[in-house]
């Protein structure tokens, strides 16, 4: 038997759901930073190869689960996890220090490393996020930008905003009849 864990570097993928500046509690008190990364199927062959191999070395009757799946368009989605914050990288090798907000869309290469797991009678392969080198980043605009719900700019009323809030304070007292 080969070595239990396999480094390994993806090639350039888009990311899904990417908790990787903050981690993730909504499941885990302690938190997981994580991502989902898509590949064009062309690109993710040699890497679940990779990751084949690795599962015949350590479950070679069985069959479990792998941290891949193909979406509807083709493509394989890899999930990586961890509980360490990992190192985020620019396109130049640069460490992004700082808080980065990195969202969903952002091109990426994910460094990782991958290996075997047996819990309660599961097994499989876990893929253990190190660093991210971050090719194109897309950031977000908290809702605050007419495109984030599907509008285009148009020619006509424009509002002058006054610094105040557009929001309705509730009141201290609330009778039912309100309702």
């Amino acid at each position: 038997m080969e070595d239990k864990y396999l480094k390994l570097v993806t090639p350039k993928g888009i990311a899904q759901y990417p908790w990787l500046t903050k981690a993730d509690t909504k499941f885990t008190p302690e938190g997981v930073y994580k991502v989902d990364l898509q590949l064009e199927a062309e690109e993710a062959k040699p890497l679940q190869d990779k990751l084949q191999k690795l599962y015949k070395e350590h479950f070679p009757k069985g069959s479990g689960r792998m941290p891949y799946k193909n979406d509807d368009a083709g493509n394989v989605v890899f999930k990586f996890k961890t509980k360490k914050k990992p190192t985020l990288f620019d396109a130049s090798g640069q460490p992004m220090l700082g808080d980065v907000s990195v969202y969903g869309g952002s091109k990426m290469k994910v460094s990782a490393t991958a290996g075997p797991y047996n819990a309660a009678g599961n097994n499989g392969i876990t893929l253990y996020l190190n660093a991210v080198q971050i090719i194109e980043l897309v950031q977000g605009n908290n809702g605050n930008d007419v495109s984030s719900f599907g509008f285009t700019v148009e020619d006509g009323y424009k509002h002058e905003n006054s610094g105040e809030t557009d929001f309705i304070e509730e009141s201290e007292t609330t009778d039912e009849e309100d309702f």
